[in-house]
Formats: structure tokens, sequence, C-alpha cells
């Protein structure tokens, strides 16, 4: 069934590449034609043997006993009554008893295929935590952290490269935080080969009622940086560059929107790879609380990024010690700036 399960795959994503379709679509396409297939190729066998019945059976004719019924004693007062019985007539001959019987087959076939895969299949599906190259919505299981090797890993990992083009992505209702890890949403490269390559470009990030111990912005290049919310003391050292580009995403061919919504990860990690980066319409952070953990942004290449009053960041250390930083690697061509230092203590 593994198998069967694992062909399913590769069709719907060879229907999805060659036509566009979304993913579920494909899948269920997928399932219908391997149903669709195996029904025909189990009638087929059943036409043929019957056909040929006698030669199966070496030479001789197959013959069936009659079905005997037990007897029923007959109640009086029944056979007065004249209950209608419907009659139907089907035409089951030639070409269209053979179409029959191969639908027939298929739903018997698609019936057993949803139950089985959904009973014995445990690959992630967005947003459950794993790793994701999205658009696909199959994820694949991250190896157990470090720090609890004995645990299944709660991480939930976007490795997004040239190919992802997404019109929406939205982290909503949210809670982050592991003891031992340093980031909770961590924004970056994979790897040094591409730390000057791939970026996370966007026309909007936005950071609404977010809070967690630390924040760190760097590498990155925004055209309008707009930040509010109270924090235990800041430090803004964004260089303004007036070379740096508004970014418009406008289009959204080919793109589809993505929400992790009312859950519960250790982390929210977004890897960036490819020679460019991916695409994104908008990035939203919503109700996103992070117990422990800095929020790190880097790579980031966006037409805006606005963070609303509401948010909060700070570990405790007092407002003349920085837990939330913009550092001078940031480019922006403009910055309005209204974070209010006090001391604040996230946990």
């Amino acid at each position: 069934m593994l198998s069967v399960t694992q062909l399913i795959r590769n069709l719907a994503a060879w229907i999805t590449n060659s036509t566009g379709s979304p993913e579920e679509v494909s899948v269920w396409a997928s399932m219908l034609i391997i149903a669709t297939a195996g029904a025909g190729i189990s009638v087929g066998v059943s036409t043929l043997l019957w056909r040929y019945k006698a030669l199966v059976v070496r030479n001789r004719e197959i013959r069936f006993t009659r079905i005997l019924l037990p007897h029923m004693p007959r109640i009086g007062f029944l056979s007065a009554l004249r209950i209608p019985t419907p009659k139907f007539h089907f035409n089951l001959s030639g070409w269209r008893g053979i179409a029959s019987s191969v639908g027939i087959v298929a739903v018997g076939f698609a019936a057993a295929l949803t139950t089985v895969i959904a009973s014995s299949d445990t690959t992630p599906v967005w947003p459950s935590p794993a790793a994701y190259a999205l658009p696909s919505t199959f994820g694949e299981k991250l190896p157990p952290d470090p720090i609890t090797p004995s645990q299944p890993s709660q991480t939930l990992k976007l490795n997004l490269g040239n190919a992802s083009r997404i019109d929406k992505l939205t982290f909503e209702n949210m809670s982050l935080g592991k003891a031992g890890l340093d980031r909770c949403v961590d924004i970056t490269y994979a790897t040094t080969a591409v730390s000057t390559t791939a970026f996370l470009t966007t026309g909007s990030l936005s950071l609404t009622n977010v809070s967690a111990p630390t924040f760190l912005t760097t590498g990155s290049e925004i055209s309008t940086l707009t930040l509010a919310g109270k924090v235990d003391g800041h430090s803004h050292e964004a260089t303004v560059d007036s070379t740096v580009p508004t970014i418009v995403v406008s289009s959204d061919r080919g793109a589809g929107t993505f929400t992790a919504k009312d859950s519960t990860v250790d982390r929210i990690v977004i890897s960036l790879s490819g020679s460019t980066g991916p695409t994104i319409g908008e990035v939203i952070f919503k109700n996103v609380s992070c117990s422990t953990g800095q929020f790190y942004i880097s790579n980031l290449r966006a037409g805006t990024m606005t963070q609303d009053a509401t948010s909060t960041f700070g570990n405790g250390t007092g407002i003349n010690s920085s837990s939330y930083t913009v550092s001078d690697t940031v480019k922006v061509r403009s910055a309005v700036t209204n974070l209010v230092d006090a001391p604040v203590s996230v946990k």
C-alpha cells in the first residue's frame, strides 16, 4: 500500500506541474485514475476468465446448483395486502455491461484506497509540524531536536527556493517556544553558500500583537519600515538608502495561500535557498507569542514592514540593555519608529 501511496503522490505531482491544478484536486484525480485503471484490469481479467471458463477448468462446463430458500410459513392477513413492487430493467449486455462493471469496481477501488491510505499514511500535511517545500502541502518529518532526542520534533519548517511563489503566508494565533532553542522564529538563508543570493522577497511583512523575549532584524532591504510597540530597550541602527526599491508583488498566477492557525509548535523556521529565493505577496504574523527565544529576521527584501503598537518584546534586562535590535546592515528607504521603552519581560 505504501507503493500505491507513492504512486498517487508522483502522479499528483505530475498533474500539478503539467496543468497547474491545486494539489488536493490532483491527488483526487490521481486516485480516480488509479482506481479506474485497477477496475479495468480486474473486469478485463474477469471477462476473459468467464469467456474461456471451459479452458480454465480443463474443458469442463461450470454448473451452478439451484439455491433453495427456506420455507416460510404463510401469514394469513398479509395475503390481503397488496404492496406495489417497483420494477427495474437494466441492459447490461456487451460494452454497456463492461462499462457498468468498471464503474462499480472503480467506486469500490476508490473507497478502499481512501480508507486504507487515510488509516495507514503518516505523512505530515500542512500545517502539522514538519518540513515543507511550499506550495506542496505534504511534509517530511524532521529529526528530533538534540536537546530532546526521545521526542518527535515540533518544528514547523518551510524550505523555500526559487520555485516558491506564494500569494499569502499567514501565521495566526500560535504559541511558540521551547527551552534550549535560541530562536522561536527564524527567517534566514539555508546555507552560507546562498547567504548573499537567497532573499525572501515580499510586498508586505506585518507583525500584529506579536511577542517574544528578543527581536533582531539584519541583512535586509526594506522600502518602508514602520515600527511600534512596547520594548525592553531597543537599538535602531538601520541605514537610510534611497536606492532601496519599492517592491510590489501584484500577480498571484500560479501562487497559493497558506495559513498556519490555532496551533502550538516549538518554532517556525523559514529557510531560504536558490539564486534568488522565494516570492511572497504578503507575510503575516498575527497573535503569535514566543515564550522563549528570539524573533529573528534576515535576508528580507520587503516593500513594507509594519509592526503594530500591540506587539511586545523584552527579556527583563531593563531599558538600558537592548532587547529589540534593527542592525546597521538593514537598509531602508524610509523609517518611522514609535517604539516605547518600558520594563518588559516576556515569558
